[in-house]
């Protein structure tokens, strides 16, 4: 069988991709037409005649053109995923970005708490802990006797009010017909401005 000479066709040089993809789409081919004899061994003049097809020059043209079509699209997915790939990095580090300043920030904030947290466990920071604590608590007392104090004030007032107009008098009840009626339940005459009857 005489040297097939296809690869030498399609590819200029070895880093040509558009022939390398062009190769693989005539092996394709090749692999193709041999099935379509339903598994026998083709004959010689059969495999021949593929390669001779093959060799032409319009074949040639058609194999680079298919090849520079995949060649494309193998560059374009290959963009796609360096686009996305480059994408997702630039997010993660922008992300990680983000994160190392909050955490510098925590870290700041953390380590302020701590100081004065440890100010404070000196026998100074006790005082004022102490002296602070001590400050609420006499306030405390102090709006409250001065609630209470209020509170007994007003009902002291209350009351001395109500001994100025009659109100409720302790011990008397008013009965019917301008008598006064005593704890002992005699009436007695309430005056009225009109003199008793013996007195006239």
């Amino acid at each position: 069988m005489a040297y097939n000479t296809i690869y030498e066709k399609l590819t200029a040089d070895p880093n040509d991709l558009v022939g390398a993809f062009a190769y693989i789409i005539y092996k394709q081919q090749k692999v193709d037409y041999f099935k379509s004899f339903g598994g026998r061994e083709l004959r010689r003049e059969e495999v021949e005649s593929f390669h001779a097809i093959a060799a032409l020059d319009t074949s040639i043209a058609a194999y680079r053109t298919q090849g520079e079509a995949l060649a494309q699209t193998f560059l374009n997915a290959s963009l796609d995923e360096l686009v996305e790939r480059t994408e997702a990095a630039t997010r993660k580090d922008t992300l990680h970005r983000q994160i190392d300043t909050v955490h510098a920030g925590l870290a700041a904030r953390l380590a302020a708490i701590s100081e004065s947290l440890n100010a404070r466990r000196t026998l100074s920071g006790w005082a004022c802990d102490v002296a602070g604590n001590l400050l609420v608590n006499l306030v405390s007392i102090f709006v409250l006797g001065a609630l209470l104090l209020g509170y007994r004030f007003s009902g002291e007032l209350q009351q001395s009010a109500e001994k100025k107009v009659g109100v409720n008098a302790p011990g008397v009840d008013q009965g019917s017909q301008g008598r006064a009626v005593a704890p002992g339940g005699a009436a007695k005459s309430v005056n009225t401005g009109a003199a008793p009857a013996e007195d006239r």
